[in-house]
């Protein structure tokens, strides 16, 4: 299982796509719920409830409608080039853990790569740069705040790597016993450069609006997180799983080679 890489890139788009229709599902009402609080023109403490009691009695204006579909597509697009780049990742986490741990089985290689990418690539910046619905937040610190993402998810994704090449280190050169120090001098490392990376990089955060509910909040937080997190293990399952089933067809099914006339 050497070249996972053009699987994983093919597994990347379609679970990205996959992925963008567990969002339509359960996030894109959300986002709905949104973008109607953001238009609304009466006060904003009662807009809830109005929205609410004139659901059945007055259609969607079609600039909600535009947005909205704006919002589907842009997303479906934006998750698909996301799993290409968290495929890109995931192959090379793969790579060291199957160097880091051979004794290991290519689906416990898939599953820490996978787990390991999606806490130092998703779930840790999100911690850091926590999300909000689509249209909140002050433009005027866009730029600012995704230099400061990236910044971040580089910095976090090197570092996990490099945990695991520091076991792979540890496991080549120590025996038994000898492993525990090493391994929890490098959870120590570890865990000093995390909070270092959480404290140092700055995080620009756009308040809240005071009409924007916290459950809202809290649901768009977790129906994302929940997304990456399906996006990163289906990528690492799926891969493993096409490159082992191949494997094992080639090797059922050899090709004899031609006898020359």
């Amino acid at each position: 299982m050497t070249r996972i890489l053009p699987t994983a890139l093919v597994m990347g788009l379609i679970f990205g796509l996959l992925v963008a229709a567990y969002m339509n599902i359960f996030n894109v009402p959300v986002m709905e719920w949104a973008i109607a609080l953001e238009g609304c023109d009466i006060d904003r403490a009662g807009c809830a409830e109005e929205l609410a009691s004139a659901e059945e009695e007055d259609p969607l204006p079609l600039s909600f409608l535009v947005s909205l579909g704006g919002q589907r597509i842009g997303m479906s697009v934006g998750l698909a080039v996301i799993g290409i780049l968290y495929a890109a990742v995931f192959t090379g986490l793969y790579h060291l853990m199957r160097n880091a741990a051979p004794g290991w089985s290519p689906w416990a290689w898939a599953a820490v790569a996978g787990l390991l990418g999606f806490w130092g690539v998703s779930l840790y910046t999100q911690i850091k740069f926590p999300l909000n619905p689509p249209g909140i937040g002050d433009e005027d610190t866009l730029l600012a705040r995704q230099g400061f993402q990236f910044l971040f998810i580089a910095v976090s994704t090197i570092s996990v790597a490099l945990v695991i090449y520091g076991a792979g280190l540890v496991n080549r050169t120590k025996a038994g016993g000898a492993r525990w120090l090493p391994y929890a001098g490098i959870g120590i490392a570890y865990a000093v450069v995390a909070l270092l990376l959480a404290f140092a990089v700055p995080s620009v955060r756009d308040a809240a609006p005071d009409w924007l509910p916290a459950e809202l909040t809290i649901m768009f937080r977790t129906f994302t997180a929940g997304g990456h997190f399906l996006l990163w293990m289906g990528i690492a399952f799926a891969t493993v799983g096409y490159k082992i089933y191949r494997e094992r067809d080639i090797h059922a099914y050899p090709q004899t080679p031609a006898v020359a006339a």
